[in-house]
């Protein structure tokens, strides 16, 4: 917690090392004799003075404004006060039970609606916010209710947080108020009203506690999520959600780290571990997998389903920002599809949340700018020894006109629910330059995008009004879930019958059951690029393309070599019998579909 001493402190501190630098120059001085150091020295201390006065000042600020804050907070936990939150519109968008029942009204009836409909402010709007960027809050009075119905009312309305931005706290008062705790709506803010365990407030407040009293004050803290829980409130709905969660909040409880420990709610499908104690990271491992793996196997029900729980957990250990650090290492889990990560300051968590949020950022603003674009590169035919049709691959345009590569946002945008967006700009891209330049090219697009409707069905539609499918081939990257799903093949079906090729893409890197691959009619196998880059210097990867190029051969159709990106590999791929090369050796991609026909590049 922040006290005002901090700053007698700081300044208290900055007034001795001055009055030493003051001594030791003044000997120095009385020894030389020389004045102009003296004259340096008062100039050097001025200087010091003034620059640490107003750093000081800046810190104080911080420090009245975090008071202010905690005050407020104690307001709202007491629930002496009536309590709204307002976003940067001053928009209602929570009320609390005490002042539904000033205003004797609903909270759904106040949410969404502007704070003017339910207090007068003679300052509304903008002289409130003024004031506020000024002074750190704003404090007034008000009328509630209309007509003879109206009473005065104090108001305190101030920001959510000292770092934040876009939300507000008013607090309000009746002059006729006793200050009285009022247990009932305490429980509110800290009691989980579905799972009656404590609140992410009540959460907050205990590693506060803990941390400011503990004689020990390092601790742990575990995030733990409900994997597809989404998935399961479609599928069953609400009600069946709010038994999911009370299911395994009772069994969470059963089997906690140490008899010390409570388990909290956090939001709509995470749970919080609170463990008053620095635990080790085998005991942790030790506790996460058991429980882990003991829920995967638990059936719960509802309604005569039977279904499974799979949990993800984000743990943080230490005495400073364990639920950021918790958080941090639970998105980590999720991104690398791990059950669990132990928060470990040397993998730098935070900065690469940072760039993923960046990222995400670059990626949203390149859809809604239409900076997707599609770069070429030529795919040559080693019968005849001239390039037959362009790969298209996906770039995303900075705004300095630079290019991004998948490498460098994909993955990420996968985790997000931008891929789709990013898949079908991409596509359309694809389409709009065959509209200008009618000439052979792939697209790639993957499982999830013929799954997607928006996307599956945007194909279609394009397809069936323009005449270009005979310069299409759709590149589908080989995986067990290509031939087992009947969309998938639905699919193909119909875009074959518009005249497009398929190949099958990445063939040789898993999967490669060739008996099911059978059932997909496809036109090409585009062997991956990991056998094709050490085919010159590895037996096995020439034994396994070899394997490859026999059964496409029996099967009727052609091979693709990714990857060719010297002379070595180029001679021995055709020599091996591959019908088609790609890479670095035959030349690198261009965003200009028209430039890379018109100059042929054979």
């Amino acid at each position: 917690m922040y006290k005002s001493v901090n700053f007698v402190r700081l300044h208290k501190a900055y007034f001795v090392v001055g009055v030493l630098l003051l001594l030791v120059v003044g000997l120095f001085i009385i020894e030389s004799g020389v004045k102009v150091y003296l004259f340096a020295a008062l100039i050097t201390l001025l200087l010091l003075f003034l620059y640490f006065y107003n750093k000081n000042g800046s810190l104080m600020k911080d420090v009245r404004n975090r008071e202010r804050e905690i005050a407020l907070y104690q307001d709202i936990l007491r629930q002496e006060h009536y309590c709204v939150q307002l976003d940067s519109d001053l928009v209602i968008t929570y009320v609390n039970q005490k002042m539904c029942r000033l205003l004797r009204t609903g909270a759904e009836e106040m949410i969404g609606k502007p704070l003017r409909d339910f207090i007068s402010l003679e300052d509304y709007p903008k002289k409130i916010l003024e004031l506020v960027a000024q002074n750190g809050r704003y404090q007034s009075s008000g009328l509630v209710g209309h007509g003879n119905h109206s009473s005065k009312v104090d108001v305190v309305l101030q920001k959510k947080g000292v770092s934040e931005s876009g939300g507000y706290y008013l607090v309000v008062k009746k002059p006729d108020d006793a200050p009285e705790v009022t247990n009932a709506i305490r429980e509110e803010l800290f009691k989980d009203t579905v799972t009656g365990l404590p609140t992410r407030l009540k959460l907050f407040h205990d590693i506060e506690e803990h941390r400011t009293h503990a004689l020990f004050p390092k601790s742990t803290l575990l995030y733990l999520s409900i994997d597809n829980f989404d998935t399961l409130n479609e599928i069953f709905g609400i009600d069946a959600g709010n038994i999911i969660h009370k299911r395994v909040a009772e069994w969470l409880q059963k089997d906690l780290p140490i008899p010390q420990a409570n388990i909290y709610r956090i939001d709509l499908n995470h749970f919080a571990i609170f463990v008053p104690k620095y635990l080790k990271r085998e005991e942790l491992e030790v506790y996460l997998q058991k429980i882990i793996s003991r829920i995967s196997k638990e059936e719960f029900s509802f309604q005569g389903s039977l279904f499974n729980i799979e949990l993800t957990a984000g743990v943080a250990r230490g005495s400073a920002n364990l639920p950021k650090n918790a958080y941090l290492a639970l998105k980590e889990a999720e991104k690398s599809k791990k059950s669990y990560k132990i928060y470990d300051e040397k993998e730098n968590h935070h900065a690469r949340f940072l760039q993923n949020i960046k990222t995400n950022k670059m990626v949203k603003e390149a859809i809604s700018e239409q900076r997707v674009e599609p770069f070429f590169q030529p795919i040559f035919n080693l019968r005849t020894n001239e390039v037959e049709k362009y790969e298209s691959l996906m770039r995303i345009r900075r705004k300095d006109n630079s290019y991004a590569t998948p490498a460098e946002f994909l993955e990420i945008a996968k985790t997000s629910k931008m891929y789709t967006e990013l898949s079908r700009a991409m596509i359309k891209k694809c389409f709009e330059q065959l509209e200008s330049v009618h000439y052979p090219i792939t697209i790639n697009i993957s499982i999830e995008d013929i799954l997607e409707p928006r996307v599956a069905q945007y194909i279609l539609r394009k397809l069936k009004r323009e005449d270009i499918g005979r310069y299409i081939t759709f590149e589908i990257v080989e995986s067990e879930s290509i031939s087992g799903e009947i969309k998938v093949k639905n699919f193909i079906r119909k875009v074959k019958s518009y005249g497009c090729q398929i190949a099958i893409d990445d063939f040789g890197s898993g999967f490669s059951n060739f008996g099911q691959l059978m059932s997909l009619d496809a036109d090409y196998i585009k062997i991956d690029g990991s056998l094709i880059k050490n085919i010159t210097r590895d037996k096995e990867s020439e034994i396994m393309t070899r394997s490859i190029i026999s059964m496409a051969k029996e099967l009727g159709m052609l091979t693709v070599a990714e990857f060719v990106s010297s002379q070595a590999i180029f001679d021995k791929v055709k020599s091996l019998g591959i019908d088609y090369a790609q890479g670095y050796f035959i030349d690198r991609a261009d965003p200009v579909l028209l430039k890379q026909v018109n100059g042929r590049k054979s």
